[in-house]
């Protein structure tokens, strides 16, 4: 009998090495075979064959029997047969290899060698046998063996790595991969292949899963073992089950496991609606959305929400778990790329369910050429390019043309779509259904000219300049192309427009007619801007004075912006309502005044000083207030520091748009405490009417609550900055408008409203009405007062300010 198993023994390594002659060529370059960190051989086995035996003849001694273990899961004990007809992956030579190592991670990971001390992980670290790892309160980490098998481990999460050829030769049982001591792992084979991935507890717990998802969790002495693909055997205490796919056990210490039963069902997605972000959209500046809804299930103690960028849910973005009245999930600020969903249930004894899963595409777009990509639409010039990162995964259709592949570009200019549809490639049929294709309107931007014209100093010809609006970021030249033509007597000419350097107009000179270029009468003539297709961008119809050397005369400077608001809005006595009416765009100005009003039973007067001004689109001013003189009581003496940025205008300031922010400090020890005011400043122009809103919020800094204090602190506490001087926090808006009744004399009337919330938690609505009037030129007076039916205790209903000031320009 021995001496016929030692024949088929040989028989076995003859044909083994016969069939892979190619393998070992490969190791011998010593070339790492692809998908393998060293040069790899396979081996058939034949019927009564051991490690032994193949250790044997391939690497010259039983010693290293270990290496058949390498990239196996198969047992190698003495005199333990193989299965026949098992194809083993096995080093071409004797090497020494990491067990494994850590393939992906998030931050807070921490591992230590046998014996070592705990450092901070990195992605590609090897694992040697009796390595720790262990993710902390917001790590994870994805560790893969050589055999390809990934065990993926949860926040707080401690295990030991065993590798696959740490356990002696003598071993009757495959190696586990890792121990578990704490928290949750997810054992995955890449392929089945009849192999197994083991994890075991420290009590003497099993688990042999052969799964691509299988999710082992011990809590304290509990364990509990859940199946979402393929098997696992659970052992402990002696005795074993067999868990099947979506079912679930667990055990206590040393306890045998429970019988398997059920995992909580897969939940239900809600009916797509306008609230959840659609399977597919755009992904601007990585600014992607994610986001989905589900039916609440009845056995939930709450829900496990999951998003990765993979399939199997290994390269994990998101994890979170939520309490049972949670139904929807929403992520912000995704990059672009493919994106799963998954939502399992969690149920009372802490089983996790089956998942659902939902699958989002965000693709990338970039703007080039005025391009304004938003999530669900895009904005752009009709000269624009719009600029897509392809996706093997998805289909294209431009109006209503056929699918296609994504492509890298759309040419506006050329195609002009109206509509871009996105669909999963392969998806045709399921076009009809609510939310398979995503629709993204293209929006196109006005593109206008204004022409202005005269006639040259010599007569003889016609000199235009041409200011474009809606071409920013355009390249003018090549892709809008304009060119000015001129209807005159005798037929039309045309010439291109060019310059427009740093923002300058465009310019073309056409020479005149012989009978048009003579003294003589004036010349009307009929100019049209037209883009490189013949677009008519603009049009006008300008009257050329008649030739003579005294007619040549330069065109005149554009009309300044007119002057949106007051000058000199009123500033009132309190802390409170002080609240400063400005537009978007400050005007030049500075001015000195003062304000009177009744407050506290007497009468108070506080002097002021102001001044505002705009460098091109910043405007800054300050607002200084004194100490209040009189027998009333208001807020101390407090200066206001402030700041905008103008970052729209339409046209000569038809519409103009500036954040805000002022900063309030005290100017003595009994003014107000530092208070920071944001907000947003909107108005606009139309003939001489002007209107101007602000609206924003205004905040006590934190740790000046010695205004509270001081207001219970006696005679003199309200001069202090108490609570009715600077509430902890107050929202403001105030809207008004002017009118111009003569150059030199402008109306102005606004409207203020406070939601002030106090210390106590009270909140109260104040408000006003102020109207006044500004006379002069350069140096100008302006009056004014304020009526405030909603308005402090002990405030009276009158405030009234005098100023006088000097200004760069009158309206």
């Amino acid at each position: 009998m021995a001496s016929s198993n030692g024949l088929s023994v040989a028989i076995a390594v003859l044909l083994g090495c016969a069939s892979h002659v190619g393998y070992t060529g490969a190791a011998s370059a010593r070339e790492p075979t692809p998908g393998y960190p060293e040069a790899v051989i396979q081996w058939g086995v034949q019927r009564g064959e051991t490690c032994d035996d193949i250790a044997n003849v391939l690497y010259g001694s039983s010693s290293h029997v270990g290496l058949i273990q390498r990239y196996n899961r198969v047992a190698c004990g003495p005199g333990t047969t193989l299965a026949e007809g098992l194809t083993l992956v096995l080093p071409a030579e004797v090497t020494s290899i990491p067990d494994a190592k850590i393939r992906s991670m998030r931050p807070d990971v921490r591992a230590r060698p046998a014996g070592g001390a705990w450092s901070q992980a990195t992605p590609g670290m090897p694992l040697l046998t009796n390595s720790s790892v262990n993710t902390l309160d917001a790590g994870r980490a994805d560790i893969e063996f050589v055999d390809r098998t990934r065990v993926l481990l949860a926040p707080n999460t401690l295990v030991v790595i065993y590798g696959t050829a740490s356990r002696t030769r003598v071993s009757k049982t495959p190696p586990a991969a890792v121990e578990l001591s704490a928290g949750e792992v997810k054992a995955a084979l890449a392929a089945l292949r009849g192999q197994s991935v083991d994890v075991v507890t420290g009590e003497g717990g099993r688990v042999s899963a052969s799964s691509r998802d299988t999710v082992v969790q011990r809590r304290g002495e509990r364990t509990t073992v859940a199946v979402f693909d393929g098997k696992a055997g659970v052992s402990s205490g002696g005795l074993s089950v067999v868990v099947p796919k979506d079912h679930g056990t667990r055990f206590v210490g040393r306890s045998p496991p429970a019988r398997p039963r059920p995992l909580p069902p897969r939940p239900e997605w809600t009916e797509w609606t306008s609230a959840d972000a659609p399977a597919i959209a755009l992904a601007p500046a990585g600014l992607g959305v994610l986001s989905a809804s589900w039916k609440p299930a009845p056995q939930a103690a709450g829900y496990r929400v999951e998003v990765a960028r993979d399939p199997e849910l290994n390269d994990l973005v998101v994890r979170e778990e939520v309490k049972p009245d949670v139904v929807s999930f929403r992520a912000e600020k995704m990059p672009a790329g493919t994106y799963f969903l998954r939502v399992r249930v969690i149920d009372r004894e802490e089983y996790l369910g089956v998942g659902a899963v939902r699958r989002f595409h965000l693709v990338a777009a970039q703007a080039a050429g005025g391009v304004a990509p938003s999530a669900q639409e895009i904005t752009a010039s009709p000269y624009g390019i719009v600029e897509l990162t392809p996706s093997p995964a998805l289909e294209l259709a431009i109006d209503g043309g056929p699918f296609g592949p994504v492509p890298e570009r759309i040419d506006l200019l050329q195609r002009a779509p109206r509509e871009l549809r996105l669909r999963e490639r392969g998806s045709a049929e399921a076009e009809r259904l609510v939310g398979a294709v995503t629709s993204l309107p293209v929006r196109y931007t006005k593109v206008s000219a204004a022409v202005e014209a005269s006639r040259a100093a010599d007569g003889q010809a016609l000199e235009a300049r041409v200011a474009l609006e809606g071409i920013e970021g355009i390249d003018v030249a090549q892709r809008v192309e304009p060119r000015l033509i001129a209807h005159l007597p005798g037929g039309v000419r045309s010439a291109a427009l060019t310059g427009g350097d740093r923002g300058g107009p465009l310019t073309a000179r056409i020479p005149l007619p012989g009978e048009a270029a003579r003294p003589g009468e004036p010349l009307r003539v009929r100019l049209d801007v037209v883009d490189g297709r013949g677009g008519v961008l603009g049009t006008r119809e300008v009257e050329l004075p008649a030739a003579g050397p005294a007619l040549a005369a330069p065109l005149p400077a554009p009309p300044a912006a007119p002057v949106l608001g007051a000058y000199l809005p009123l500033l009132p006595v309190s802390g409170v309502s002080d609240v400063l009416w400005l537009a978007p765009t400050p005007p030049a100005v500075v001015a000195v005044g003062a304000a009177a009003a009744r407050s506290g039973g007497g009468w108070v007067a506080a002097g002021q000083v102001r001044a505002s001004g705009a460098v091109g689109p910043v405007g800054l001013d300050v607002a200084l207030r004194s100490n209040p003189a009189g027998d009333g009581e208001a807020a101390g003496s407090a200066g206001w520091l402030g700041a905008r940025v103008r970052v729209l205008r339409l046209g000569r300031s038809a519409f103009e748009l500036a954040p805000t922010l002022r900063l309030g400090v005290p100017l003595t020890d009994a003014g107000p405490p530092v208070r920071v005011e944001p907000g947003v400043a909107l108005g606009g122009a139309a003939g001489p009417l002007t209107w101007v809103v602000d609206a924003g919020a205004r905040i006590r800094a934190a740790g000046d609550d010695d205004a509270e204090g001081s207001a219970a602190g006696g005679e003199g506490s309200a001069a202090g900055g108490g609570e009715l001087a600077a509430p902890p926090a107050q929202g403001f808006l105030v809207a008004g408008a002017t009118a111009d009744a003569t150059p030199w004399l402008r109306l102005h009337t606004a409207l203020d409203l406070h939601l002030v919330h106090r210390d106590g938690g009270a909140n109260d609505v104040l408000g006003g009405l102020s109207a006044g009037a500004e006379a002069g030129g350069a140096l100008f007076g302006a009056l004014s007062v304020r009526a405030s039916p909603w308005r402090e205790a002990g405030e009276g209903p009158l405030t009234a300010q005098i100023a006088v000031g000097f200004r760069e320009a009158s309206p």
